[in-house]
């Protein structure tokens, strides 16, 4: 297992104009959460911490929807605007000079995506995909060579599910480095890739991603301390305050993990992948078999068939059966679903 950590992180300081552009609106969503909570702590303090509560829970909700909007149509442009600029890289070492690395990532992801629609889209079917894989048809044990993990395997899967954030970008990194215009057909490309070398590039994801949490509890310290101080000198009665400080402190934590430690894993994974796949070419036999157990292979399949150089492609729908997570299918078994994936 080769990680590559330290190329990876001195790809992304190649790309600080996308860690700077990240801090922004990271920075800018905890400036929110900050006066919101504040606001909050006020109520607390002049109605009682249950008024407050129940504000707390409504703008909670509220924070969600806007989270969602946030994520499909500000940070999926951001997020794929890096992987493109990451990979030009990878591949040619460099940039063309005198660009804005943002401006051009963003020109990027639109001449081959045509819409942010279409991107996200595209980023749902390739998890669903990966996820239905790694369910059916690997044995992800077999990564874990250790003694007794038969009885983690709920926790070993979970950790495997958090892992697709990773796998799903080194894909997108094959859609750039094909230059492909038919972005379903690249896409249908990296997923049988992954299929070819499923065991390694999942094994540094997975590894990554034990990585993440452990980074996501040290960033959380880093601000839990002096916040926690902060609580301590305040009131009993300011009970809310205090609570208001713990969120913001996990908040804070969670924001720096997605500034800093997110980036150079994500360069990590696509280095892995992008190696990896370098000499191999898609072999088609592994339609049959993926499509066994993925409705969603099927439908990008169908899409890329289907698809014209002349229109941009149309966002289909995303309606899908449930999955039934059950024993592994032989390969002449009746196709299975595959069950909607939201992560990131």
């Amino acid at each position: 297992m080769n990680l590559q950590l330290s190329r990876a992180f001195r790809i992304v300081m190649q790309t600080m104009p996308y860690v700077m552009y990240r801090a922004m609106v990271y920075g800018a969503i905890c400036g929110i959460l900050a006066i919101v909570l504040l606001f909050l702590a006020l109520i607390g303090r002049v109605f009682g911490g249950a008024a407050a509560g129940v504000l707390f829970i409504i703008l909670l909700v509220g924070g969600g929807f806007g989270a969602r909007l946030l994520r499909e149509y500000v940070l999926y442009l951001l997020r794929a605007g890096h992987v493109a600029v990451m990979t030009e890289i990878i591949e040619t070492g460099s940039l063309p000079e005198g660009v804005s690395q943002t401006q051009w990532g963003k020109e990027k992801v639109i001449a081959h995506f045509k819409e942010v629609s279409v991107l996200a889209f595209i980023d749902q079917l390739v998890k669903g995909v990966i996820k239905a894989l790694n369910r059916r048809l690997f044995n992800i044990m077999s990564i874990f060579p250790i003694p007794g993990m038969d009885g983690a395997k709920k926790v070993v899967g979970k950790i495997v599910d958090n892992s697709l954030t990773y796998v799903d970008e080194s894909i997108l990194a094959h859609t750039f480095r094909t230059k492909s215009e038919n972005v379903y057909s690249a896409a249908q490309s990296g997923i049988i890739l992954y299929c070819q070398a499923w065991k390694g590039l999942l094994t540094n994801a997975v590894a990554l991603t034990i990585l993440c949490y452990v980074s996501t509890i040290v960033c959380a310290l880093i601000f839990l301390v002096p916040l926690g101080a902060i609580a301590v000198m305040l009131p009993e009665t300011w009970g809310f305050a205090k609570f208001g400080l713990f969120v913001l402190a996990l908040f804070m934590g969670f924001s720096l993990k997605w500034i800093l430690f997110d980036p150079i894993a994500c360069a990590a994974t696509i280095l892995t992948f992008l190696n990896e796949t370098k000499d191999m070419t898609p072999d088609p036999t592994w339609n049959e078999r993926i499509e066994s157990v993925s409705s969603r292979f099927r439908e990008l399949k169908d899409k890329a068939a289907s698809y014209t150089t002349q229109e941009a492609p149309a966002e289909p729908s995303t309606t899908e059966p449930a999955e039934d997570a059950s024993e592994e299918p032989p390969a002449s078994a009746e196709p299975e679903e595959d069950d909607d994936t939201t992560s990131e």
